[in-house]
């Protein structure tokens, strides 16, 4: 700053001296004082050669640079007399017009391009951080699927498909109804149109159960079907309205089996307690029957 300021006080007193002695020394300290401040804009300059567009940020300066000489030369013929007042004042006007509007251009183009490789930068950090979260849905231990508003399978996560048996190529784009078993198909299309027909900005999120008949054998000679408790959250996009809905829950086929078997049981216990009880009331009463009879009293202890 101080250089700055001693070579433009120095070309001022150039300027309105009319003494030569005192001149020449103002002008030698100006050009020592601009050389100065050049040199140490463009050591400052070059010390952030590693950020984005530093070629032509220092291209940029190292036209202005060009440009003062360029005038400083000028400015030194005409104090020499080799231009004209006339011929100088033509020279300022034209440069003038010229360099404002090249260096306004360049000053545009670094501007607009700061500008894409900051959109640029952004893109890549939404496409990553999009491309993470599909990453930890697809490999979450917990079964995850999405659905596009119509119902339809936009997404099915690793769980889903070790679950049931169903790849995610197999599924996509296939509507939820299609692939829940019967007894929960007017439930499912309840619970889709609740969520749909919910305002976007306030819906909640609902549990619903989902039973889906698997391709793999059970055993036990059990029902083929995982049964799951999933929650249904509505995906809104950046306008806050509804995108999807993302289903997230966990495997409840074990219990769906033991009160399977729970009921067999049942219904077991029910039959032989049914079958088992009339019989015994027979042999008992005729047992009793025959005990009162005068001929059994030989049979009495067998009875």
């Amino acid at each position: 700053l101080f250089a700055c300021f001693l070579y433009v006080w120095a070309a001022w007193l150039m300027e309105v001296t009319p003494t030569h002695w005192v001149r020449w020394p103002m002008m030698v300290l100006s050009f020592f004082g601009a050389i100065l401040v050049s040199v140490d804009q463009l050591k400052i300059a070059s010390q952030y050669h590693a950020t984005p567009l530093f070629g032509l940020k220092f291209g940029m300066l190292t036209y202005q640079l060009f440009i003062f000489a360029l005038y400083s030369a000028f400015f030194m013929a005409g104090r020499f007399g080799l231009l004209t007042s006339h011929s100088e004042q033509f020279v300022y006007a034209y440069t003038d017009a010229t360099v404002k509007v090249l260096q306004g251009a360049l000053l545009a183009m670094i501007r607009n391009r700061e500008g894409a490789m900051e959109i640029h930068r952004w893109w890549m950090a939404s496409t990553a951080m999009q491309r993470d979260v599909q990453e930890l849905l697809d490999k979450a231990q917990v079964p995850i699927f999405s659905m596009d508003l119509d119902g339809k399978i936009t997404q099915w996560n690793s769980s889903m498909s070790k679950l049931t048996g169903l790849k995610a190529d197999s599924v996509q784009c296939k509507r939820l109804v299609d692939l829940v078993a019967a007894d929960y198909k007017e439930g499912i299309q309840a619970e889709l149109r609740a969520c749909v027909d919910a305002s976007s900005a306030h819906a909640d999120a609902n549990l619903v159960e989902v039973a889906i008949p698997t391709e793999t054998v059970s055993d036990q000679n059990l029902p083929a079907i995982r049964m799951l408790a999933m929650t249904f959250v509505p995906m809104n996009g950046t306008s806050s309205a509804l995108e999807g809905i993302t289903a997230i829950g966990q495997d409840l086929s074990d219990l769906a089996n033991m009160r399977v078997v729970q009921e067999r049981k049942a219904a077991l216990m029910a039959m032989l307690s049914h079958e088992i009880r009339s019989p015994l009331h027979g042999m008992m009463g005729l047992t009793d029957a025959m005990l009162q009879m005068p001929s059994s009293k030989p049979l009495q202890r067998q009875l």
